[in-house]
């Protein structure tokens, strides 16, 4: 069966987390979803809180073929099986209605729709300090010295057509590196990309999955980006 959406559900220990977020998201999606849940190994309880309440031909599970949470995304990118896919974090129980209008600017033609804790309607409290720091530094700089659509660059949750995942191949090998380097190529490649405003959610439960050891692999994509920004090559 082909999906409109594959929503992309990496987990790590998130089983105070999960229900709720596939709770709302089968209540307010209105459009022809699956979701995958990728964990990382077998006794996370994690998969016992999905098999134990949901039963449902659109939610599938699989274990990571690779290793962390860049592994995850590699991992459901090979098995993509519909016109668009969404990174949706396990823990955020505040923007289930944002899929539906990331997928209405998919259909209106835009190749990736980046959530954004920087325009207006957006917000981004209650992170540590230092990683807001580093996060709104790196996001001022992206959207003022070049001509990258989004302000929040750094950001994981956002929508990819099919297309933009099977045209670029990842090099990224942490965290949520690939998504600023979609972006990055896909710019660069003059794919059509907008944003829509995004209340980062503070965690409840569990421990964020961020690590500050991953900003050198940030930082590989923020120089590629200064160093790219006056060059545009056509779309094949």
């Amino acid at each position: 069966m082909d999906y409109d959406l594959d929503i992309i559900v990496p987990v790590y220990n998130e089983q105070d987390n999960i229900l709720k977020t596939l709770s709302e998201i089968n209540k307010l999606l209105s459009i022809n979803y699956r979701i995958i849940i990728i964990y990382d190994y077998d006794d996370d309880p994690t998969i016992k809180v999905v098999n134990d309440n949901f039963i449902k031909k659109e939610i599938i599970i699989i274990k990571n073929k690779y290793a962390g949470f860049n592994g995850a995304v590699k991992t459901a990118f090979e098995i993509l099986n519909a016109k668009a896919i969404i990174l949706y974090p396990a823990d955020d129980h505040k923007n289930f209605n944002l899929i539906n209008e990331m997928f209405k600017k998919f259909n209106e033609g835009y190749d990736i729709v980046c959530a954004s804790r920087f325009i207006e309607g957006g917000s981004y409290k209650g992170a540590p300090f230092l990683k807001r720091l580093i996060v709104k530094l790196v996001s001022f700089t992206l959207s003022n010295l070049t001509t990258l659509p989004t302000r929040d660059a750094t950001n994981g949750f956002r929508l990819f057509s099919k297309e933009i995942i099977e045209k670029f191949t990842i090099e990224s090998k942490r965290g949520f590196t690939f998504s600023i380097e979609l972006l990055a190529k896909a710019h660069r490649s003059n794919y059509k990309i907008t944003e829509l405003p995004e209340q980062w959610p503070v965690r409840n439960y569990g421990k964020s999955k961020f690590k500050y050891s991953s900003i050198f692999f940030y930082i590989q994509w923020y120089i590629y980006i200064l160093l790219t920004r006056f060059k545009n090559e056509k779309k094949n």
